[in-house]
């Protein structure tokens, strides 16, 4: 596919890091702009593919590596690792900078967002502060909330006391996802959970990007932000009016096999949000590179296209 990319970097909210992203320009006039806000132990080049899909037709497709990922840590030693203070309120001012950067060049195209995972969790979070800035989104992958994240928080803090916050626990890291293998048959890796796709589970599993234990501030801050979007006070603030797709996998652990993703979508109706849901049956967690994923990205296109001005829909280039 014919797009043009660029990469540049801006100084994250924490004073400290450079955050690195990249845009994906389309051929033609930009119809709409698509922010992707990628999970957790990945990058935003993960989404190569998508992206070019999506400018494709005609949407201009950016998106920036969290703090702790990909090309905004100084060192290997700072993946999964936010900041010191206030790490997921950070990650989600960095989602904001990002926007004003592409905004200050499109201001008059609509804007959305793709938030995957953790990155759902960030960019629902988004949504409270800076939803006047969206047209629409996606969340994808999300989670319905954990139980018993008070005590595991609590324990965190004691590790911590103990540790230090950049320490890598193997036994949080088996706390939170040691089961997501669980209902997957002859699973031969530990990232089975994340595609039926043994090349991208074989390619994810060789990068280094991806396979790092995150550090207990990691997890901290991981923790708070899913309470954060799981509690009364993140459905009744959610902007009523802002379309949103939701779409998972009923074979995804991290949305309890569609269960906690139904959840949401149960609890944003009764809350008046202008909320859709789709689930894929056999999908396990990342719906953009799973089997399915010709399908997948025809729906979120489709979505988007939908919430265009009609004179926008049909793509010139």
């Amino acid at each position: 596919m014919n797009c043009t990319k660029i990469k540049s970097s801006y100084k994250s909210r924490d004073g400290i890091h450079s955050v690195s992203y990249h845009v994906w320009f389309p051929e033609g006039k930009v119809r709409g702009v698509i922010q992707i806000s990628h999970g957790m132990c990945e990058y935003v080049m993960r989404y190569y593919d998508f992206a070019e899909y999506l400018a494709a037709h005609g949407f201009l497709v950016c998106g920036n590596d969290h703090l702790g990922h990909g090309g905004s840590v100084n060192s290997e030693d700072e993946l999964g690792y936010f900041s010191a203070e206030n790490g997921w309120q950070n990650v989600v001012a960095d989602l904001h900078t990002l926007t004003k950067i592409i905004k200050k060049n499109y201001p008059d195209v609509p804007y959305f967002m793709f938030g995957h995972s953790m990155g759902s969790f960030m960019a629902r979070a988004y949504c409270i502060k800076y939803g006047y800035e969206l047209d629409g989104a996606v969340f994808c992958g999300t989670s319905g909330g954990v139980k018993g994240i008070e005590g595991m928080l609590a324990f965190i803090e004691g590790l911590k006391k103990l540790y230090g916050d950049k320490y890598r626990s193997s036994l949080v890291d088996n706390i939170a996802f040691g089961a997501y293998n669980r209902k997957i048959p002859d699973n031969t890796t530990p990232y089975d959970w994340i595609s039926r796709d043994a090349d991208i589970v074989d390619k994810y599993s060789r990068d280094s990007r991806c396979t790092f234990i995150f550090t207990l501030n990691g997890f901290e801050n991981l923790m708070k932000a899913l309470w954060y979007v799981s509690g009364d006070r993140w459905y009744k603030s959610f902007r009523k009016e802002l379309p949103v797709l939701l779409i998972a996998g009923d074979a995804d652990p991290v949305g309890g096999y569609g269960k906690g993703v139904e959840r949401v979508y149960d609890k944003m109706l009764a809350n008046g949000c202008n909320v859709r849901l789709k689930l894929y049956s056999g999908a396990r967690h990342e719906l953009v590179n799973e089997t399915n994923r010709g399908e997948v990205y025809k729906d979120v296109l489709d979505y988007f296209i939908q919430l265009l001005p009609e004179k926008q829909r049909l793509y010139e280039k």
